[in-house]
């Protein structure tokens, strides 16, 4: 699961050999989000409230060309 960068104390990572669609998944303080890397919406959601959703999002808009690199690099 490799970790690709902490913001926030939000860790945005992936899990390796998983499904093709590009995402990235969030934890933070033991809850867990997938969100697309395409739409950034939110996939799956595993206890983190809707102002962290929020955050998250804006995070991932933030990054998405370094998550996408990252993405590509991992996967190929």
């Amino acid at each position: 699961m490799p970790t690709v960068m902490i913001v926030y104390g939000f860790r945005f990572f992936f899990y390796s050999r998983e499904e093709e669609r590009m995402h990235i998944h969030v934890e933070f303080q033991g809850s867990v989000a997938k969100v697309w890397l395409d739409t950034f919406e939110i996939g799956e959601n595993y206890g983190l409230k809707q102002y962290q959703l929020n955050e998250i999002q804006k995070i991932t808009r933030k990054y998405e060309k370094v998550f996408k690199k990252a993405w590509i690099s991992h996967f190929g």
